[in-house]
């Protein structure tokens, strides 16, 4: 019996021993064959902000990566811009020639995914120990995810906040609205600032720029189609009360089409900003272009009566290549982009976003890095864009979402100027989009 469960155990050492020494030479291999690994991207930035820096840091973290892989050799289209991206890559897809590694527009991403361009990640997420989602704040992880499977990860992240003219508010008498303001304050102050104020008839100083009817419906609770995309909720109480809000705003100042030089100039009280173009509103070389007569700080935006003080967060993602056949190694250099901590840490200093990285964006160094650039202290900013980052809000990701979007959006000028036919203007388009869905 004995000599028995000696064998047994001899058996059973062997078999560790030859798993440990083939779990060891799936470390090594990756590392001694020779890879080319292809990547893609677009020139500047998802956000339409100037970007001087888009090649430093991918070259950067090419560099990096070489280094660690010596086998690996990574490749890059350079020239390739924002507009002309998407098509880029789908004559790509049609040539049987996608880049191994790719980034990913978030209103590309639907549609990527649906029609197998993008590699399953699952395998990988669930797997890799060295892993964890929960690094990533959840909306922005959620981003990369379609019908239940990761497809991508997010590799800088954009959350909206609503840029306040102080020094106008303080002219006028008015205290700094907080974080957790509603739709009435918001309306009050508008209504309170909007005004001739040198007498010659004409309206010169307005309560905001740039508010859309979607961040009123965002923030009043309003989920614009279900989740599979087959039905529009455009009818439904909170977006109708939502563009009936937005149109309450913008008739305060007579509908008049203002510019971003009116806010500029410091006659406007407010406007909504996306994070990147607060980045770059204030340091060289915008501010030579800009009055800054003025103060002015950051909050969240007003909450509607059925929702909270939430906005959109936009994700740029990098996906693998279904058709990759260096699977392995496009995952340790997705992650060396969308996971490493080094890496990550350059979009403070690079980019205009921010990392989808908890750690990262509540860090020091991010810290630093902003206060360098934006030239005050940023520690209620930091606060400020980890609660946006916690509370974001998503797009929904089917096939038809941009064009059902875009429609709505080309329609809403006229629902919000036509006086008398509100109700069937809404109606008659819900109908048109559900259509459009189910075609």
């Amino acid at each position: 019996m004995r000599q028995k469960l000696e064998k047994w155990w001899k058996r059973i050492i062997a078999v560790g021993l030859v798993i440990s020494l083939l779990s060891v030479g799936f470390v090594i291999y990756p590392k001694q064959q020779k890879i080319v690994l292809t990547f893609g991207m677009f020139a500047g930035n998802k956000w339409d902000v100037p970007d001087d820096n888009c090649y430093q840091m991918i070259d950067q973290v090419i560099k990096e990566f070489e280094k660690e892989y010596p086998n690996v050799t990574i490749k890059y289209e350079s020239g390739v811009m924002k507009d002309d991206y998407s098509e880029w890559l789908s004559q790509k897809a049609l040539k049987g020639d996608l880049p191994d590694v790719f980034m990913v527009l978030p209103e590309d991403f639907s549609t990527f995914s649906s029609v197998g361009m993008l590699k399953n990640l699952d395998s990988y997420t669930k797997i890799d120990k060295a892993f964890k989602k929960s690094n990533y704040y959840e909306g922005s992880y959620d981003a990369g995810t379609y019908k239940g499977t990761q497809y991508a990860l997010p590799y800088e992240s954009v959350p909206t906040l609503m840029l306040v003219n102080k020094t106008l508010l303080k002219k006028e008498h008015i205290k700094m609205p907080g974080n957790h303001w509603t739709w009435d304050d918001f309306y009050e102050i508008c209504q309170k600032v909007t005004k001739d104020t040198d007498g010659d008839g004409r309206l010169d100083q307005f309560g905001v720029y740039n508010y859309k009817w979607n961040d009123a419906t965002l923030s009043n609770g309003g989920t614009l189609f279900n989740q599979s995309g087959t039905k529009c909720n455009l009818s439904s109480k909170p977006i109708e009360n939502a563009i009936l809000f937005t149109k309450k705003i913008e008739k305060i100042s007579s509908f008049r089409n203002l510019t971003s030089d009116d806010f500029d100039s410091g006659n406007i009280a407010f406007r909504p900003m996306t994070f990147s173009e607060f980045r770059t509103y204030k340091p060289y070389p915008w501010k030579i272009n800009k009055y800054f007569d003025f103060k002015w700080d950051c909050i969240r935006l007003p909450s509607g009566p059925d929702g909270e003080n939430k906005t959109q967060v936009d994700n740029l993602l990098m996906g693998i290549s279904n058709q990759t056949k260096q699977g392995d190694m496009a995952w340790q250099f997705l992650k060396k982009l969308c996971y490493e901590t080094k890496t990550q840490q350059k979009i403070f200093q690079y980019r205009q976003g921010i990392s989808p990285l908890k750690a990262v964006t509540n860090s020091k160094q991010a810290q630093q890095v902003l206060e360098k650039s934006m030239g005050e202290n940023m520690t209620d900013k930091m606060k400020l864009l980890d609660e946006l980052m916690n509370n974001a809000l998503q797009i929904p990701k089917f096939r038809r979402y941009n064009e059902a979007y875009q429609k709505i959006d080309s329609e809403m000028t006229k629902i919000l100027t036509d006086e008398e036919e509100f109700d069937s203007n809404i109606l008659k388009l819900k109908q048109e989009i559900d259509k459009l869905l189910n075609q």
